[in-house]
């Protein structure tokens, strides 16, 4: 398409960062933006926004066909289980898809079917997504044979309680990734570890922060960089303290294997996170031209006063899907970036009109 025509996005999904993306696209006036999902609910919140809401139920492949007949790009911003029907969709449609988690069997599957000229990007919020990015970065920056540590957390800004925790994501998620083995790469090949092990100390900014292993998304990266990396690990970061009490919760009480009362404990006793804050900061460390050398992205990510009622984790994930689209509309993502979003330069993304509602601070 010419870069003067509006693209036509679809978002399917429309909760925290499905809304957040099509009202970043909409207030452009570059895109033509439809938030569809299934519930009154999320479809009164966009209409309030001033966004265009379709109904359409994600699990039925005629009405996404109905939907997706005049767009240019479908998003699924929908559970896990929904993504590969969404994607599917798309490829019988014949427009470029963009998802925001962890590409399954069944997505690869449909990607790897999908015409050239399409798009078909996943794992493009913040992790998987801009991680991704930072880390493909840094191990070009040394020689091969090196260990990479991701390091990611979306907590509240400032603590309020002695778990220094609050509501910001699915909290069956959350736990999902306390109490699975997490995917690693250690002397050269794949490997799981146990979750809730392996924690740091560290500080960034002025302030102090733990991290430790959780079952992160690490498939699209590993495999980015299985070539040059001899170790990978992924951890969580929380505020100091945070992983006593969940071990405390977990295994002292018994709540690892109720799942379901531990989901309710959390729910009922844990405040919102609102304002919240993203903290990234990835190490790769190796050799550089035959000398020991270490390189460190950190950053801490946090809304503007004037960003609205969206926290950091929805906002950072949504403008980097949207710079990627942007990317796409003008007509600069090409070749194997079309495949894969970690292959975008994270300043580039970082650098887009897009993350104006955000402060990214080192």
């Amino acid at each position: 398409m010419a870069v003067a025509d509006k693209m036509r996005v679809v978002v399917i999904g429309a909760g925290r960062v499905g809304l957040c993306l099509a009202e970043m696209l909409a207030a452009t006036g570059d895109y033509e933006v439809v938030a569809a999902d299934c519930t009154e609910e999320a479809l009164s919140s966009a209409r309030a926004r001033g966004l265009l809401g379709r109904h359409v139920d994600a699990a039925r492949p005629e009405e996404l066909a109905r939907l997706l007949a005049e767009a240019d790009l479908a998003v699924a911003a929908v559970p896990d289980r929904l993504v590969a029907k969404v994607a599917l969709a798309a490829l019988e449609a014949g427009v470029h898809f963009l998802d925001f988690c962890e590409a399954g069997k069944d997505t690869r599957a449909i990607g790897s079917a999908i015409a050239p000229s399409k798009a078909f990007l996943t794992g493009c919020g913040v992790s998987p997504g801009l991680v991704d990015a930072v880390a493909y970065d840094l191990v070009q920056r040394l020689e091969p044979g090196c260990d990479l540590d991701l390091r990611v957390g979306a907590l509240p800004a400032r603590r309020t309680n002695r778990l220094g925790y609050g509501l910001i994501w699915n909290l069956d998620g959350l736990i999902g990734e306390y109490t699975a083995d997490c995917a690693a790469i250690v002397d050269g090949r794949a490997a799981t570890l146990p979750p809730l092990s392996g924690r740091v100390e560290f500080a960034a900014g002025g302030i102090y922060y733990e991290a430790f292993l959780t079952a992160g998304s690490v498939g699209t990266v590993a495999e980015l960089v299985a070539p040059r990396v001899r170790n990978l690990v992924f951890r969580t970061i929380r505020y100091p303290g945070h992983l006593d009490y969940m071990q405390f919760l977990l295994d002292d009480l018994g709540l690892r294997s109720r799942r379901d009362l531990l989901a309710t404990l959390l729910l009922n006793g844990l405040p919102a996170a609102e304002p919240d804050a993203v903290v990234m900061e990835v190490r790769a460390t190796g050799t550089c031209e035959g000398r020991p050398a270490e390189v460190v992205y950190s950053r801490r990510i946090e809304p503007h006063d004037s960003a609205g009622n969206h926290g950091a984790l929805a906002l950072a994930s949504a403008a980097h899907a949207a710079a990627l689209i942007d990317l796409l509309r003008n007509d600069n993502l090409r070749g194997p970036a079309l495949r894969c979003a970690a292959l975008v330069p994270h300043g580039t993304v970082i650098a887009n009109r897009h993350f104006a509602a955000l402060r990214v601070n080192i």
